[in-house]
């Protein structure tokens, strides 16, 4: 079970990825549930040292207000919120929130294919 934030009328939480044996602690992550795609900023694959690659896919997404962003899609070998975790999920990294105020968002894809439960009177996530 992991405990959310609720601040700025958002749920935030951490996320760990990890990739080729290296990981890294992403904070001020929002759970989105209005997001189809999980999505963080790029600036965490340097922290991953990871490179591209030919699998490596280009995508457009479209934000608040219509604003549409590039982001490189990757296969990344776990994706976890504290005891809830995902292996071989593909991540969106690329920018979200042009003020810097959000690290990324936790979308559908990683919500619905680990089976959490969302406890918002206990701001607990959990499977």
């Amino acid at each position: 079970m992991q405990n959310l934030q609720f601040k700025n009328g958002l749920l935030y939480t951490s996320v760990r990825l990890i990739h080729n044996g290296k990981e890294v602690i992403v904070n001020d992550v929002i759970v989105d549930t209005g997001a189809s795609h999980t999505i963080i900023l790029s600036d965490y694959l340097l922290d991953l040292d990871v490179g591209f690659l030919d699998t490596d896919e280009l995508v457009k997404s479209s934000g608040y207000g219509g604003i549409v962003f590039s982001a490189v899609r990757k296969k990344l070998d776990r994706v976890c919120l504290e005891g809830v975790c995902l292996e071989h999920i593909k991540v969106d990294f690329g920018e979200i929130d042009p003020y810097e105020r959000v690290n990324g968002l936790i979308g559908l894809d990683f919500l619905m294919r680990s089976k959490v439960v969302i406890d918002l009177e206990g701001l607990t996530i959990s499977n």
